[in-house]
């Protein structure tokens, strides 16, 4: 009988062993899949630095590319002194505008709307002073 204890306390502590330092660890936020641009869809977008932080627009766009989308302009936002950062709908597409929202951790209700008949893009990304909340900052520099 004590055999059979001592099996099962050997059997358990290496399950935990091996779930606690060998199992990659689990991520609590589940990607979602409606969120993510797919093949053949093409989102172009603007990445404006509006917080005053060098190499924030480089930063975005690298990430951003790095998760499909279609990066053709980055620059400098009018104000460098932007407290929080948002997302201009240049299109009326909401759902292209969301997907950037939901990519960088942007509040979708940060998105602003301003249609523009000659834009070439979907949207324009304004950083803010709130770019360390944001996921390329989080993320790190491994995409």
């Amino acid at each position: 009988m004590i055999g059979v204890i001592a099996a099962f306390v050997l059997l358990l502590a290496g399950q935990f062993i091996t779930h606690t330092w060998f199992s990659p660890p689990v991520s609590s936020e589940r990607e979602r899949g409606d969120m993510l641009v797919r093949k053949g869809e093409r989102i172009q977008l603007t990445v404006l630095n509006g917080s005053g932080q060098a190499d924030l627009a480089r930063r975005f766009t690298d990430y951003l590319r790095a998760r499909k989308f279609d990066v053709v302009e980055m620059s400098n936002y009018s104000r460098s002194d932007v407290e929080q950062s948002f997302i201009i709908d240049k299109i009326r597409d909401s759902s292209a505008a969301q997907k950037v929202a939901y990519a960088l951790g942007v509040d979708p209700a940060k998105i602003t709307l301003q249609v523009d008949s000659n834009a070439f893009v979907d949207a324009a990304i304004v950083i803010g002073k709130d770019y360390l909340s944001l996921k390329p900052m989080k993320e790190g520099p491994h995409y």
